[in-house]
């Protein structure tokens, strides 16, 4: 799985993020700082996974498809599919 990607839309300013959040995901663009764009959190009890990523083209990075994979088991308290083929025949 690649480590970095690039992404095709804008880098959002987030910060500052509640203490209690997990930052999964940093940003950035030239002479910018970084800026998280995925984290996740816990909100009365609730799992909570934010992401400022999602330009068409962000879909066609098979990390960031793994990204949202792993988000949605996690936020369901369940193990995430050890492949995206996995997942993609639990989601049919």
């Amino acid at each position: 799985m690649e480590r970095e990607f690039v992404a095709g839309g804008s880098l959002y300013l987030n910060t500052p993020l509640p203490p209690s959040s997990t930052v999964l995901l940093l940003g950035s663009v030239t002479n910018e700082p970084s800026e998280p764009v995925a984290w996740t959190h816990s909100y009365k009890g609730a799992r909570v996974f934010y992401t400022s990523l999602g330009h068409p083209k962000d879909f066609e990075s098979p990390s960031f498809r793994r990204l949202l994979v792993n988000a949605i088991f996690w936020t369901l308290n369940r193990p995430a599919p050890q492949t995206l083929r996995a997942a993609e025949k639990k989601a049919k």
